[in-house]
C-alpha cells in the first residue's frame, strides 16, 4: 500500500489550526481590551480611540474568519456531494484533487473509491447479462430438442443425435448452477473445517484421468511428473482446484498441443504447475483472471461458463493457507503455479 506524504497530514493540520487562531481572537480580543482598560487608568481616556481600534480589529479578524471558513466549508460541501451522489448510485462521481487544498488526500481517496465501485458495478452488470444468456441458452436448447422429439417422423438417429443435444445442455446448465453456488458458499466461509491428510500427487493423477477424454479428442500431449506428497485439506474441495486448472488448460489449448503437470515438494511447501502450449493471455487478461465473473477475450477457447473457475481456485487456495500465480505469454502459452502449505512433521 502506497504510504500517505505527511506533509499532506500537516497541512490540513495547519489549516485547521489557522482558523482555530483566528476564531480564538475573535473571541478573546473584546475581551482582553477590557481588561486592559480596567487595569490600566491612564487608558480610559482613550477609550474612545482603543474602541475604535478595538472594532476595527474585530472587523479585520471576523472579516478574516469568515473568509477562511467559507473556503472551508465549499471544500467540505464538495466531498460531501460526491459521497451523497455515490451514495445514490453514481458511481461516475470525480473531484479535482487540486480544488480540495488541505483536503486533497481526501479527494484522492474519494476518487479511488469512486472508481473502484464503478469497476464493480459494470462487472456486476456484465454477470447479470452473461449469467441470464448462459442459463437460457442451455435451456432453450433443452425444449426445443425435446419439442423435436416428439415429432412422428423423427428418426432413430435424430433422436438419438437430440437426446445427446440435452444430455450435454443439461450438464452445462448443472456446472454453471454448481459453479455459482459453490463459489457463494466459500465466499461465505472464513476458514475450513474438515481437513485430514491424503495423498495429493494421487487426487492430481484421478483428476487427469477423468478429463482424458477431452486432451485425447484434441490430441493434446499429456505429461505428468508427480513426487509423492501428502497434503492435510478438504479433499472434495482441493478436487475443485485441479479439475479447474485441467480443464482451463485443455479448453485453450489447440489440438496437438501440449500439457505439463508437475508436483514438487520442497522443505516448505508443496508446488504444482500445470503448463500449456495454448493460445496465452496478454497482461491485461493475467491481471485479471482470477477475478469473479471475468471473461477474457481469449477467442479459442469455448467461450461458455461464468467466468468462476479460476475465483474458485483462488478462494479455495486461499482458504487452505495455498496461493496460485500464473505466467502467461500470448500464443505461446501459460503456466499456472500453486503453492500449498507442507503438512508439520509428526
Amino acid at each position: 500500500m502506497k504510504k500517505r506524504r505527511p506533509w499532506r497530514n500537516r497541512t490540513l493540520a495547519f489549516w485547521l489550526s489557522i482558523e482555530s487562531v483566528v476564531v480564538t481572537l475573535v473571541t478573546v480580543a473584546p475581551f482582553a481590551m477590557l481588561h486592559i482598560l480596567d487595569r490600566f487608568h491612564w487608558l480610559r481616556a482613550s477609550t474612545v480611540s482603543v474602541l475604535g481600534i478595538l472594532a476595527v480589529m474585530g472587523l479585520v479578524v471576523g472579516i478574516t474568519a469568515t473568509l477562511f471558513s467559507r473556503q472551508f466549508n465549499r471544500m467540505v460541501s464538495g466531498l460531501t456531494r460526491g459521497l451523497k451522489a455515490v451514495a445514490d448510485g453514481d458511481f461516475s462521481q470525480y473531484l479535482e484533487p487540486e480544488e480540495g487544498g488541505p483536503l486533497q488526500p481526501a479527494y484522492e481517496d474519494f476518487n479511488k473509491m469512486s472508481k473502484e465501485l464503478q469497476s464493480i458495478q459494470t462487472l456486476r452488470s456484465d454477470f447479470i447479462n452473461h449469467f441470464s444468456h448462459e442459463f437460457k441458452t442451455p435451456i432453450t436448447a433443452i425444449k426445443g430438442f425435446a419439442e423435436l422429439l416428439r415429432e412422428p417422423d423423427t428418426t432413430p438417429e435424430e433422436r438419438e443425435q437430440y437426446l445427446q443435444i440435452i444430455l450435454d445442455e443439461s450438464s452445462h446448465l448443472a456446472d454453471l448452477a454448481n459453479s455459482t453456488l459453490l463459489l457463494t458458499r466459500l465466499e461465505s466461509q472464513q476458514f475450513i473445517a474438515e481437513k485430514r491428510p491424503y495423498p495429493l500427487d494421487e487426487q492430481i493423477k484421478r483428476c487427469a484421468i477423468l478429463l482424458s477424454p477431452s486432451w485425447e479428442k484434441k490430441q493434446i500431449s499429456f505429461t505428468a511428473s508427480l513426487e509423492p506428497a501428502e497434503f492435510v485439506g478438504n479433499e472434495e474441495l482441493m478436487r475443485h482446484v485441479w479439475i479447474n486448472l485441467l480443464d482451463n488448460a485443455v479448453k485453450y489449448t489447440p489440438e496437438g498441443g501440449e500439457i505439463t503437470v508437475t508436483l514438487q515438494v520442497r522443505p516448505e511447501e508443496l508446488e504444482i504447475s500445470v503448463a500449456d502450449t495454448g493460445i496465452g493471455m496478454p497482461e491485461e487478461v493475467r491481471s485479471h483472471v482470477f477475478d469473479k465473473y471475468y471473461q477474457g477475450s481469449r477467442s479459442s477457447g469455448s467461450g461458455r461458463g461464468l467466468g468462476l473457475g479460476l475465483s474458485i481456485v483462488y478462494r479455495i487456495l486461499e482458504l487452505c493457507g495455498g496461493q496460485v500465480q500464473v505466467d502467461s505469454v500470448v500464443d505461446q502459452g501459460s503456466t499456472f503455479t500453486v503453492r500449498l502449505p507442507c503438512p508439520p512433521a509428526l
